[in-house]
C-alpha cells in the first residue's frame, strides 16, 4: 500500500460537552501525535454557532509545545466573520511562532440556512449571509497581497482599503491556504441557489489545496478529478495541489463504537447524527477501520484528518496509532 499521512483533529469543542481537561486532549494529544508520527494537528473554527476554543490561540499553544507538526485549520469557518488585515496579522504571527508549520484551510461555514443558530452568528456581527463566499474569495486575494507587500491598496466590492502593511510576514514564502468545501453536502454556494460546479472553480482558481468530507470513495475520486481540473485551468500543478479528506473514526467493539460516535456527533452539532454514521464515520475492530480506509486510498485519498468521535481522546489516538498507523506508512 502506499504511504499515506494522517493529521489528528483536536476535540477544541468536544472539550466543552466532555469536560475534559483541554491541556490534555489539546496539549497532550498534540504531543503524542508528534511522538506517533502525525503529518500535522488540525483545530476547528467557530465563533457563536458551533462554539470551540479560539483555533488560532489553540495552535500557538501547540506551536510551543511541538517542533515538526504541521499545524491547521479543519476548518477556518469564521474567516468570512474575521476581517482580512486582522486574520493577516494572526495568522502570519502564528507561522513565525511556529517556524513556518502553518496550514489555513478556509471555508463559508454551515449554510444560515440550515438552522438558526447559523443565522445568528451573522446576524450578531452585522453581516449579511450572501456576501459569505464573496468575503472569503476577497479575503483569501487580501491575505496574500498583505503577506506578499507592504503599501497594499484592495478596492473589493466587499473589503476596500489603501497603503496598509502588515508585519510580521509569515515564514513561509507561499504560505498555505487551502479551501474545505463539500459541494454534494452543501448542494450550494451560499446565495447562489444549484451553483455546484462554481464551489468546484473557486477551489481551484483561489486555493492550494481541497479539504472535504461527507463523501464515499467514490464521490471523493469524482469530485478530486473536476478540482484537478480547475487547479489546472488556472495554472496550478497537479503534483503541488494539495488534497485531504476529513473522517472520523472511533475503535471498540462495534456496536458500542458506533452509538458513542453518534452520541459524540449529536452532542456536536446538536442534532440527531445516526443517519451519518456509516458514510461519515469508520467504526468498530481493526478490520472494520480498515476497510473504510482502505476504500478511500483507492479512490485517490493521499492525506485524512482524522477526528475520533469519542470521548477518550488518547485511548482512541494510542489505539489507531498502534494498529492502522503501520499499515499506511
Amino acid at each position: 500500500m502506499r504511504k499515506t499521512t494522517f493529521g489528528i483533529v483536536l476535540p477544541t469543542r468536544g472539550v466543552l460537552f466532555s469536560g475534559a481537561d483541554p491541556r490534555k486532549d489539546v496539549i497532550e494529544l498534540s504531543k503524542l501525535s508528534e511522538e506517533y508520527g502525525y503529518d500535522g494537528v488540525w483545530a476547528g473554527d467557530s465563533i457563536l454557532a458551533k462554539p470551540r476554543l479560539d483555533s488560532i490561540t489553540v495552535l500557538a499553544a501547540v506551536a510551543g509545545a511541538t517542533e515538526k507538526l504541521k499545524l491547521g485549520t479543519s476548518c477556518f469557518a469564521s474567516f468570512p466573520i474575521r476581517h482580512p488585515i486582522i486574520m493577516a496579522y494572526q495568522w502570519a504571527t502564528l507561522d513565525q511562532l511556529s517556524g513556518g508549520r502553518t496550514i489555513l484551510v478556509v471555508c463559508q461555514g454551515t449554510p444560515t440556512t440550515h438552522g438558526k443558530i447559523y443565522r445568528n452568528e451573522y446576524d450578531a456581527f452585522g453581516i449579511p449571509p450572501i456576501d459569505k463566499v464573496e468575503r472569503v474569495n476577497e479575503g483569501i486575494e487580501i491575505l496574500r497581497k498583505l503577506w506578499k507587500g507592504d503599501n497594499v491598496s484592495y478596492d473589493g466590492k466587499i473589503f476596500k482599503f489603501k497603503d496598509v502593511t502588515v508585519q510580521p510576514k509569515p515564514v513561509q514564502k507561499d504560505c498555505p491556504i487551502w479551501i474545505a468545501s463539500n459541494p454534494r453536502s452543501t448542494g450550494e454556494l451560499e446565495g447562489a441557489p444549484g451553483n455546484i460546479e462554481g464551489n468546484f472553480e473557486r477551489v481551484g482558481k483561489y486555493a492550494d489545496g481541497w479539504m472535504t468530507t461527507m463523501v464515499t470513495p467514490e464521490e471523493y475520486d469524482e469530485d478530486l478529478a473536476k478540482v484537478l481540473s480547475y487547479a489546472k485551468k488556472y495554472g496550478k500543478s497537479k503534483s503541488k495541489f494539495k488534497a485531504s479528506l476529513y473522517y472520523n473514526v472511533n475503535m471498540g467493539e462495534k456496536d458500542k463504537a458506533g452509538a458513542e460516535a453518534v452520541d459524540f456527533l449529536t452532542k456536536y452539532y446538536r442534532e440527531d447524527a445516526s443517519h451519518v454514521l456509516d458514510k461519515w464515520v469508520a467504526f468498530g475492530s481493526k478490520a472494520d477501520v480498515m476497510k473504510k480506509l482502505e476504500a478511500f486510498v483507492d479512490a485517490g485519498v493521499g492525506d485524512f484528518n482524522i477526528r475520533f468521535v469519542a470521548w477518550d481522546q488518547i485511548k482512541q489516538l494510542k489505539k489507531f496509532s498502534k494498529e492502522i498507523l503501520p499499515s499506511f506508512s
